[in-house]
């Protein structure tokens, strides 16, 4: 049952992203930002997750996720910043943060998924059996239940008799 529902809701993934700013003026600062954005790198990208790292112009950089979990996606963006900044930080950098977690893209008014399956299911498990609406509805756009021996409605017989005593 969850996979038709699944299938029906169909939605698009979240693409969420968060802008910050790192700068280093040391002699070694390419190096201690490239540092920093593979670090992070390397420790969010890990159980099915891609956590990706541009440069829009120096010294401005995004970090980006596709999910379809929008809190889980906003909680591994935030670990990311949390390393680049710890990183940053131990290496004598700059790093500010530009913007929260935000939703990009068409369908950021779309509720999450996830938490609609949450729903979903909670609502199951509190019914203790599954929708079965389809089918009584199905019944009752047809012709219903029909007990053939005592209620045939119009009777065949009866009209051939008919037929008959109007011959004579």
């Amino acid at each position: 049952m969850l996979s038709t529902i699944q299938a029906k809701m169909a939605s698009n993934p979240l693409k969420i992203r968060v802008d910050f700013v790192l700068t280093c003026t040391t002699y070694e600062g390419v190096d201690v930002i490239r540092e920093a954005l593979l670090t992070a790198k390397h420790a969010v990208n890990v159980d099915g997750w891609k956590v990706e790292f541009k440069m829009i112009a120096p010294p401005n950089y995004k970090c980006e996720v596709v999910t379809y979990k929008k809190a889980e996606g906003e909680a591994k963006l935030l670990e990311a910043i949390k390393i680049i900044s710890e990183v940053m930080k131990q290496k004598q950098g700059y790093f500010k943060q530009k913007s929260h977690p935000t939703i990009i893209g068409a369908n950021k008014d779309e509720p999450d998924t996830a938490d609609l399956l949450d729903a979903m299911k909670n609502r199951q498990d509190q019914d203790g059996e599954e929708d079965d609406s389809e089918e009584e509805e199905d019944n009752e756009e047809g012709m219903g239940d029909i007990d053939i021996e005592n209620d045939l409605g119009v009777n065949a017989f009866d009209e051939e008799e008919d037929m008959e005593e109007k011959k004579e």
